[in-house]
């Protein structure tokens, strides 16, 4: 009797979150997924069922390919990129390797308290090549030569890097912070006994212990860099040429530009698969036990 009345006092707390996550999450995937397969403008009740239609116009679209590329693409740098930096910042903090270490850990997560669509357009000024802060201060410098940083393929997609970079590296930073002090100082006091300096702390007692934080943040940047939207909308809207078209955008684009919401539901659908696919293969590769102190 009490573990039944256990289980029903279980399912009493469980039940409004299961309500909740089940109305406003898993029946909008459903109904996403029922769309997929229609032909729907988005503003009427009639649907055309158009079966593995979209999908194949899907696979024939060199836009949904060079949008699925330009994805990957922010989404590899970007998870190269914010972990190294990330890490670099949160030891040289926490280890005291800089002075003004508290300065430094509010200057890193700054913008995080700045809206991506406000960081959209500061980045869109600062990059203008007539007035932008960063042409004139280069032209000041005597660099007369300078490219349209958002006009040109190549330089709009380093500078949607560089941007994604800046504004995340603080999250990711403050996540390693929370992590390494965490770690008692015994382990740097043993390491200290026996001879070791601040390189091989590092990579014998911070590094392995910072396992399980580190499979966060590659879930964290995958799903963030496949989700890359506010930031191109603002500041290339996808060009030149659809050189920082993502999936996102694209999905937008579609649906709300050119009414074809069956479409571009078949497109954020395959989004999900890629998305949920990367995450749990992440997961697998990265399984092994967690390292406990």
């Amino acid at each position: 009797m009490k573990l039944q009345s256990d289980a029903r006092a279980g399912w009493l707390f469980v039940l409004p979150a299961l309500v909740f996550y089940v109305t406003f999450l898993v029946v909008p995937y459903a109904l996403a997924f029922g769309v997929s397969f229609a032909k729907w403008r988005g503003v009427s009740l009639h649907l055309e069922f158009v079966g593995l239609g979209n999908f194949q116009r899907m696979f024939g679209d060199p836009f949904f390919w060079k949008a699925l590329y330009n994805t990957a693409f922010f989404t590899v740098c970007t998870g190269l990129i914010v972990p190294v930096m990330a890490l670099y910042f949160a030891v040289a903090v926490t280890r005291k390797l800089v002075v003004g270490a508290r300065f430094f850990r509010i200057t890193y997560f700054f913008p995080n308290l700045i809206s991506q669509v406000a960081i959209a357009v500061l980045w869109w000024f600062a990059l203008n090549p007539e007035f932008g802060i960063l042409s004139n201060f280069l032209r000041l410098l005597g660099l007369a030569d300078l490219p349209s940083w958002l006009g040109d393929p190549d330089w709009a997609r380093r500078c949607v890097v560089a941007v994604k970079v800046w504004a995340a590296v603080g999250f990711y930073m403050v996540l390693y912070v929370s992590a390494i002090e965490g770690i008692p100082n015994d382990y740097y006091d043993a390491a200290k006994i026996d001879g070791a300096g601040e390189m091989q702390s590092f990579r014998h007692v911070t590094f392995p212990l910072l396992s399980e934080m580190m499979k966060v943040t590659v879930v964290f940047l995958l799903l963030n860099g496949f989700g890359t939207f506010d930031l191109v909308r603002i500041m290339t809207d996808g060009g030149p040429d659809r050189a920082t078209e993502t999936l996102a955008t694209y999905i937008y684009e579609n649906a709300f530009e050119l009414g074809k919401f069956g479409y571009a539901t078949t497109i954020a659908m395959s989004l999900f698969i890629i998305t949920f696919s990367l995450a749990l293969l992440s997961l697998y590769l990265q399984r092994k036990e967690a390292v406990e102190y």
